[in-house]
């Protein structure tokens, strides 16, 4: 998939954030990070593809800053949501060891200009953990539709998402004789990077409305 082709299909992430901003005055507060999490994804995609096609540069540094800044929003996400809340030690445990490896990682061992996979499967792995805690705190607490909460399908995103990403970046570790199997798992990134956004479209939608609006909206009525 040539880099026009792969750049606008990532522009699907363009539906759950357009969607999400007419839509922000209304919604809840315990949102606000995934929303900038959306924002971000759109800025670092049009600033990579920039890098690529216009600057003829890599697009690693911006695309390692953004890894950061998209696993410590990940992560207050879920502090917001209470569950590294009620475990504070962990939330500072957490984005602690996770800076660490970047730093490691970028600063200490390669220069930024490198693409960083111990960083990104990292991450990546304690994200699918948390999303799959919170998860099972919503089944055995809430039996409703979950598949109209928007906290299941985020952490649904996030599970398809990363536990892709973690595959994408060990498929580099995989010896030519399985060069057939990397080209297949690299090409389909970007199909299920848009799946995900389609998810995410859908969780932006059931976002609750705040209160004050909700009330309003039937006072009216």
């Amino acid at each position: 998939m040539n880099t026009i082709s792969a750049f606008l299909i990532s522009q699907t992430v363009l539906i759950p954030l357009l969607i999400g901003l007419i839509r922000f005055n209304r919604t809840v507060a315990s949102f606000q990070p995934f929303l900038l999490l959306l924002a971000l994804a759109f800025i670092s995609e049009t600033i990579g593809f920039i890098c690529i096609r216009v600057l003829d540069a890599s697009n690693a540094a911006p695309f390692n800053l953004y890894g950061l800044a998209e696993s410590m929003v990940i992560l207050y996400q879920f502090y917001v949501w209470g569950f590294l809340k009620r475990k504070r030690v962990l939330f500072i445990v957490l984005v602690s060891g996770i800076s660490s490896v970047w730093i490691t990682e970028n600063l200490i061992f390669n220069k930024i200009e490198s693409f960083s996979p111990v960083f990104r499967v990292s991450y990546a792995f304690v994200i699918v953990l948390l999303s799959i805690n919170e998860i099972n705190f919503m089944i055995v607490r809430d039996n409703k539709n979950l598949l109209k909460n928007s906290r299941f399908l985020v952490c649904l995103g996030f599970i398809t998402f990363f536990i892709y990403q973690i595959i994408y970046e060990a498929s580099y570790f995989v010896g030519t004789d399985n060069s057939a199997l990397l080209l297949k798992i690299v090409s389909m990134f970007n199909s299920i990077n848009a799946f995900v956004n389609l998810i995410y479209a859908i969780a932006v939608l059931y976002i609750p409305v705040k209160e004050e609006y909700y009330f309003n909206k039937h006072f009216d009525a």
